[in-house]
């Protein structure tokens, strides 16, 4: 039977169908993307969508799926009201069966409450924050992260910076969002476990600051063995150009959203020697992630990242979840994600990794660590 979508949540979390199938054009099945394609994240989301846009063509070309996939994109701006009205447009408008996004943490949480009270799953495109998958029932999650939470991002790469690169006094930088403030506690936590460990010093800025000269003077003074920041790529890019000009000489690490080579261009010869937390990289010991990244650089003419390994393996588990359950059945396709996927390899994380979430719809694997030496990242943990 299939039932409209153009009710209200109330309506529909009264009906509480169990399954609701979708009427699309002849020879086309639509699956929705909403990705911050403008504002402060864009660069994360112009990345994301290279894999999402690569997963569905390698799709289409095995023969799947008995209807050809076609994307519809929302650009939610990194702004949470406008993820739940792009969320709405998918559900409501165009029926998609899942959805592929989003980046920020803070917009992901409100989307995927909507979602989850139209029952479609959403497999994120990169969103961090532990929040988000904390806020699933147990054992029935709707909000999918095929990788670690922020909380486990911070533990490991607090973890290298003492262990692997040495430092131990450490200051800490974050941003106001979800995603900065979970992970700048998080390695406040790790690093005051850690034998000689001390925080040295923690600040918050807002996003699109365009100004740290202050901060980063006061910086050069307390002279921190190494910098964290937490938060979006272009204001950590802005951060490490000015550390240069105010002759603050440190170590500086970023956080996973600062992975892309958009960074290393924005942040210019003030990269060299940056060190990322990072869930991909062409050198990865991942025999699926080093094939990927072959047919990326093929395809796009430019190695992956994380953001693109990211999005490729959320498209990838969303359509080979439709193709094993056979049609667009939103519900159906949430229970094979949770249950069924556990053989399905995925192209991040090191050595071999799969599709196996937990009960809160995550998937646990240790982060990598990065470095990038003559303009190019390379992996020096994990």
């Amino acid at each position: 039977m299939k039932i409209t979508r153009r009710a209200t949540l109330g309506m529909m979390a009264a009906l509480a169908a169990p399954s609701i199938l979708r009427a699309q054009s002849a020879g086309v099945q639509h699956v929705g993307v909403m990705l911050p394609f403008s504002g402060i994240a864009s660069v994360e989301g112009l990345q994301t969508i290279k894999g999402i846009e690569l997963a569905v063509e390698e799709f289409n070309a095995s023969g799947r799926y008995p209807k050809t996939i076609e994307i519809l994109r929302e650009d939610d701006e990194s702004n949470a009201s406008k993820g739940v009205a792009a969320v709405r447009k998918l559900i409501e408008n165009h029926e998609v069966p899942f959805i592929v996004g989003t980046y920020a943490s803070a917009v992901a949480l409100a989307a995927t409450r909507v979602a989850r009270e139209y029952k479609v799953p959403m497999l994120t495109g990169g969103s961090t924050g532990a929040a988000v998958t904390e806020d699933n029932p147990p054992g029935d999650p709707w909000f999918f992260r095929a990788f670690p939470d922020s909380n486990d991002q911070g533990e490991h790469t607090a973890q290298d910076i003492i262990r692997v690169l040495g430092k131990k006094k450490i200051a800490i930088m974050h941003d106001r969002t979800p995603y900065g403030t979970s992970l700048a506690e998080q390695v406040q936590r790790v690093v005051a476990a850690e034998p000689g460990g001390e925080i040295v010093f923690v600040d918050n800025y807002a996003t699109g600051e365009q100004d740290f000269f202050p901060v980063l003077t006061r910086l050069r003074q307390i002279a921190p063995e190494a910098v964290y920041i937490g938060g979006w790529a272009a204001d950590g890019a802005m951060m490490v150009r000015q550390a240069r000009e105010v002759g603050l000489d440190t170590q500086f690490v970023g956080s996973g959203s600062m992975i892309t080579d958009d960074f290393i261009r924005l942040a210019g010869p003030a990269s060299e020697g940056f060190a990322v937390a990072t869930l991909y990289e062409p050198g990865t010991t991942n025999p699926h992630g080093k094939a990927y990244g072959e047919r990326h650089l093929a395809r796009w003419g430019e190695n992956g990242n994380t953001m693109t390994g990211l999005g490729y393996d959320s498209m990838s588990i969303g359509l080979e979840a439709m193709a094993r359950v056979g049609e667009p059945d939103s519900a159906k396709i949430q229970q094979m994600i949770y249950k069924g996927m556990a053989d399905f390899p995925i192209v991040t994380g090191p050595g071999e990794q799969y599709a196996k979430f937990t009960e809160k719809g995550g998937v646990l694997y240790r982060m990598m660590m990065s470095r990038v030496v003559n303009g190019k990242r390379e992996i020096i943990a994990g």
